[in-house]
């Protein structure tokens, strides 16, 4: 037990880090005007995290010699597993159609819908606005960081950390109590409303993701989430410059 007690120390050093210099880094965002400093702060993003995310998920993992979890849902799992619905019968493609592609519609409505004035509820929730790309470089990089999000966050909330925790604490139910609560407390920077928000999205994403045993959907659902909250709505809304 040592070896797993120790990870998760790393892992919660990780996403402290992350968190501090994502509120330093929200911050400053907010005062930058400059679009190349605005795009520097995006990219900046990426990176750390992929070093606070990717890299100790995947470094773990093969410590743990557990690589396969990438592809195979974790025996740890199992107790909450069976209280589920279980997907595992359709094939890949059968679960990116039904769940994939009503998740995409879904979110294509609310976005059209987010641009009536009688709509507003339907706008994205929580303190984002300074996020949002004025300009189509700054669109590219909000693509980038939306992908980036859906893969590194899912790895990390979805796979290690609750599989840390459950290593730790021998509970399946500990463990993505955790990791959901964790995903919600590292958008701090949205305020409480995106925190409640970001909460449920992470129970959501736990969700799909025992519910299929594919991590994978899980990432592209993700992406899609973000997609829509920082590329779609802002083009559907006018708030960018073609420029």
């Amino acid at each position: 037990m040592i070896l797993p007690n120790a990870l998760l120390l790393v892992t919660i050093m990780s996403l402290v880090w992350f968190l501090k210099g994502d509120l330093l880094d929200y911050r400053r965002i907010k005062r930058l005007s400059d679009t190349a400093s605005r795009q520097k702060t995006y990219r900046l993003w990426i990176a750390k995290a992929a070093i606070a995310f990717v890299l100790p998920s995947v470094i773990g993992l093969a410590l743990l010699g557990r690589l396969d979890a990438l592809v195979t849902v974790p025996p740890e799992f199992d107790a909450l597993r069976t209280l589920l619905p279980s997907f595992e019968g359709y094939s890949r493609v059968e679960l990116l159609g039904m769940i994939g592609g009503s998740a995409l519609g879904g979110l294509i409505i609310g976005a059209v819908l987010a641009t009536r004035r009688n709509w507003r509820i339907l706008k994205t929730i929580g303190n984002v606005g300074s996020l949002l790309p004025r300009n189509r470089p700054e669109i590219a990089h909000a693509v980038a960081m939306s992908i980036a999000a859906g893969i590194s966050e899912e790895l990390a909330f979805r796979l290690f950390l609750p599989l840390l925790v459950a290593l730790v604490s021998g509970s399946a139910f500990v463990a993505f109590g955790v990791a959901v609560a964790a995903f919600g407390a590292m958008h701090l920077y949205q305020g409480r409303a995106g925190v409640i928000a970001t909460t449920l999205v992470g129970a959501l994403m736990a969700a799909v993701y025992l519910l299929t045993g594919e991590l994978w959907l899980a990432m592209v659902l993700h992406a899609l989430i973000d997609l829509n909250s920082l590329v779609l709505r802002p083009m559907l809304t006018g708030a960018w410059r073609a420029a």
